[in-house]
């Protein structure tokens, strides 16, 4: 996590939240493809690795883009509006699998929304640091 917070400083929490995305897709996509336990176990711990740095330099970017007069209600937003949207993966994931009567299709969901933060983030501009 330590390295994570010293990349978040040195390039930036846009990219790397871009990093954590990318690397989530990719280690989630080879995920769904392996065949054996020891596979699955070891990229599992890869991919947690990082699941911590895309939610903390997401604070982050959010602490540097706000203004800081309106920091505390665009935190609370930010906060809420994770809350209301919580059910919209584990829904989608658990229509795909019954639909696709297949367990990896409603994981392949969650990849999809790791593509979407993505290009969501992409034209944003990392603010200057206050």
């Amino acid at each position: 996590a330590a390295a994570f917070a010293w990349l978040d400083d040195w390039i930036g929490a846009k990219r790397t939240i871009m990093i954590a995305l990318v690397a989530l897709t990719v280690i989630g996509a080879a995920i769904l493809v392996v065949q054996s336990k020891t596979w699955f176990w070891g990229l599992g711990l890869a991919l947690g690795i990082f699941f911590g740095p895309a939610q903390a330099a997401s604070r982050s970017y959010l602490a540097r883009v706000a203004p800081p007069e309106l920091r505390a209600e665009m935190f609370g937003l930010f906060a809420f509006s994770g809350k209301a949207t919580a059910f919209v993966g584990p829904a989608l994931l658990g229509w795909a699998a019954a639909a696709a009567h297949s367990q990896r299709a409603g994981m392949a969901t969650v990849l999809v929304f790791f593509v979407v933060g993505l290009v969501l983030l992409w034209p944003l501009k990392e603010p200057a640091s206050r």
